[in-house]
């Protein structure tokens, strides 16, 4: 034996050294890559040993040894069996003990000690409807994806002709983390390169994990200084010249008054009902001279969200938009524009008889002359009817089968096709009519104190044409923000959308249980191999160590069933309001999966293996009425007091893209195309899109994470271990443990001997390796019983 402390030959001693060998349980965790192997062993006292110590066997010595970071190594005829740092445990009467750490990943360690936000992702923006809607297409490490918020949904009016206009504000779309940057930059922070097939995978890079913003505990403030405000009525009011209405109660003219009137408890709205969760502690919000204001009793940083609900007059502009009130104002930094979708269905494909329509020409020019023609039965471009105004309303034909409407225009002495932008509706849809808008937006942070109270004189509703009126309805709301978070416009970092208070090596350990990855860490050339188990075995070439077996020794079978338990069942976290509905109606757990091995010999009872970090998510259709077949994540518990829709339980989702909306269908604010980003953690599929699942079970045609155990676990319900005492080379020993270097090692697959015939194997354990005795006992799972 050679042993080298920071590359000097020091004195071994007499005593037999054997080195720690080989467990597969090394790969198979965070936890356990941390912790590597260690080698304890004494070295006499001499002068060569003295020096290399630093004297350490003298008390009065100014030098200490472990001061310092140092080296070692154990070799045996040129191969090492053994290097990592070493460090002094104690001094005899004459010798040293030392320890050689070897294979304690040093990514592992830093991983478990700093948090997710620790890491140095350089992603700057502010948060603006043009940076989300950009996020979705370019390579940023984070992107904002559109979530709802589990909550009781609001009564429309019975005398609107279409459900209310529901915007998706800057707070319904969440930030989402690409996981596999995350990975990166933990692997690279520390140093280390990456080998994995896996991790560069299409599947992997299309991981994103959600997002948090800080918090903190608000019941103070909200105790202290927070209140809950309501109208008492509708109010209506008149476009001035510029398109626009103010809510202040100080304009002559135009204007709604006060956006909201009071806080005050059980007030009585003008229907003469008693509004509900008004409250107002500390009578922070008062009127002063007839404004409303917000005067706190010490200086806060605060925002406020107003639920808002409007009816405005809109002209409808094209198929695709209506001109009306569709920018809100809420102070400096907090203006929103979004776009009135005209929902109104064209009817130009499907034609009745004997029905009132009413024909738009969008692009109509003064003096224009249109003529409207179509099949009747047999009967090719029969005249329907001809017109010269934007619009007019028309009776269909009583008799035929109507099909094949065009519409022309007459230029140049003779009648050509109409190639601008116009629609067929029903009648009694008129060209003017009225939309109900609701909306919750959050204004920026400000800061507020006694002497420099905040008004909420400054907020108006713009977009519209001169004299459309807006009503704003008595359900409208107001109410102060204390949470730290981002708002329309802020400038925001990585840090501020990673404040999961989580460790990074949660993130991994949370990966590895979903994938059922292994690891392998080399510290001499800081290389990392990770794949998932079905992967990482058979990476390496195989070897054949089938005359390597030293039959002088036991040869050991057994059954690798009584090890695992009858049943054991993969799940998440618990999860949130739609989840656990959906797990009460269908009598299942979302994303859970369960194996029941088929022998008998296992232990009793069943094993629940749950990701420590993710909870499963639904999403649904529906809630967005301009694109109602866009699936979006359903997050938060509506019965929960607590949640203010700012953050949820952390979760994993796959992004598709963004994938086209069926052609009457648009997306809206903020892009106004026809088409949405999806990103689901289970989807069904359609024409462009294969089914996915990140849930361990099979679902809706896609199949699930279990596949990435299924190999593992028919291989322990039914096959064994073998073990057995196998001569192995010194440098043989040395090349199982250097993956990458195009030999044989740890990730092989091994052809032994066991005295019964040959079988393949995987290593699963080498006992202390001594290189100067015949054998070495070593322990494998067979694999080719499968």
């Amino acid at each position: 034996m050679e042993l080298k402390i920071d590359g000097q030959i020091c004195d071994p001693g007499t005593v037999p050294i054997a080195v720690p060998g080989y467990a597969a349980t090394e790969a198979e965790s965070i936890e356990a890559a941390r912790e590597g192997r260690s080698l304890t062993l004494k070295i006499p006292f001499s002068p060569r040993n003295n020096s290399l110590l630093g004297w350490a066997d003298d008390a009065q010595t100014a030098f200490r040894f472990n001061d310092t970071t140092h080296s070692a190594e154990l070799s045996y005829e040129g191969a090492r069996l053994i290097e990592g740092s070493v460090r002094l445990l104690s001094v005899g009467d004459d010798s040293y003990e030392i320890e050689i750490r070897s294979g304690g990943a040093d990514w592992a360690s830093q991983a478990s000690w700093r948090q997710l936000d620790d890491l140095p992702i350089d992603w700057k923006a502010q948060l603006t409807p043009t940076m989300i809607c950009q996020s979705w297409t370019n390579d940023s490490p984070v992107k904002f994806f559109p979530v709802h918020h589990d909550q009781y949904e609001q009564q429309n009016s019975s005398t609107d002709l279409l459900p209310a206009e529901r915007f998706l504000a800057v707070e319904d779309y969440h930030p989402f983390l690409h996981v596999a940057s995350l990975v990166d930059e933990i692997f690279a922070q520390s140093g280390y390169q990456v080998k994995s097939r896996f991790l560069e995978s299409d599947l992997f890079r299309s991981l994103y994990m959600s997002g948090a913003y800080a918090t903190r505990d608000t019941a103070a403030a909200v105790n202290r200084m927070g209140f809950a405000a309501r109208r008492l009525g509708s109010v209506t009011a008149e476009a001035n010249e510029v398109g626009r209405v103010v809510a202040n109660p100080d304009a002559i003219a135009n204007t709604l008054g006060n956006i909201v009137d009071t806080a005050t408890p059980q007030s009585i709205d003008d229907d003469g009902l008693a509004i509900s969760g008004l409250y107002n502690n500390g009578n922070c919000f008062s009127t002063v001279d007839g404004k409303i204001c917000f005067t706190p009793p010490s200086e806060i940083t605060v925002g406020f969200e107003y639920y808002l609900k409007y009816t405005t007059y809109h002209r409808i502009l094209s198929r695709d938009r209506l001109i009306g009130f569709d920018t809100i104002y809420l102070g400096s930094g907090s203006e929103f524009q979004f776009t009135l979708a005209n929902r109104y269905q064209d009817q130009r494909d499907n034609i009745a008889r004997n029905i009132t329509y009413r024909v738009i020409v969008f692009d109509h020019k003064d003096g224009a002359q249109y003529r409207l023609t179509l099949n009747r039965g047999v009967a090719q471009d029969t005249l329907w009817t001809t017109f010269s105004a934007r619009t007019v309303v028309i009776n269909s034909p009583a008799t035929g089968q109507l099909s094949n409407l065009k519409l022309s225009v007459y230029e140049n002495g003779q009648w050509v096709p109409y190639t601008g932008d116009w629609a067929l509706y029903n009648g009694y849809i008129g060209e003017y009519g009225t939309t109900t808008v609701e909306v919750r937006l959050r204004s920026s942070p400000e800061q507020v104190s006694p002497t420099s109270p905040k008004y909420f004189n400054l907020i108006y509703f713009g977009g519209a044409e001169e004299e459309m009126k807006l009503t704003l309805h008595k359900e409208c709301s107001l109410r102060p923000v204390f949470q730290p978070g981002p708002a329309f416009g802020s400038s925001i970092d990585f840090t501020d959308v990673a404040r999961h208070n989580i460790r990074q090596s949660e993130l991994l350990e949370s990966l590895f249980h979903l994938f059922n990855l292994r690891c392998y860490t080399e510290e001499e050339t800081r290389t990392v191999w990770i794949e998932p188990e079905v992967d990482f075995y058979g990476a390496a070439p195989e070897i054949d160590w089938s005359r390597r077996t030293d039959f002088s020794r036991p040869v050991v079978r057994e059954q690798t069933a009584p090890s695992v338990h009858e049943k054991r069942t993969w799940k998440f976290l618990e999860g949130d309001g739609a989840v656990s509905r959906f797990n009460s109606e269908e009598q299942t757990t979302l994303g859970a999966w369960s194996y029941a091995s088929p022998s008998c010999a296992t232990m009793m009872g069943e094993k629940t293996l749950r990701n420590p970090l993710f909870a499963p998510t639904l999403s649904s259709t529906g809630h967005y009425l301009n694109a109602p077949s866009a699936r979006l994540l359903q997050v938060g518990d509506r019965d929960d007091a607590e949640d203010d829709g700012t953050n949820f339980t952390p979760r994993i989702v796959r992004y598709a893209g963004v994938i086209p909306l069926p052609e009457d269908e648009r997306w809206g604010y903020p892009s106004g195309r026809n088409e949405y980003p999806l990103a689901a953690f289970l989807y069904p599929g359609d024409e462009s899109t294969e089914p996915f699942t990140l849930g361990f079970e099979d679902r809706d045609g896609a199949e699930g994470l279990h596949r990435y155990y299924d190999r593992q676990l028919l291989r322990e319900a039914i096959g064994e271990r073998v073990s057995l005492w196998i001569h192995i080379e010194p440098h043989e020993f040395e090349e199982l443990f250097s993956p990458g270097v195009g030999g044989p090692d740890i990730r092989s697959i091994f052809r032994i001997d066991t005295g019964k015939g040959i079988v393949r194997a995987i290593l699963r354990q080498i006992d202390e390796y001594d290189p100067r005795k015949a054998s070495t006992r070593c322990t494998f799972e067979r694999i080719d019983q499968l």
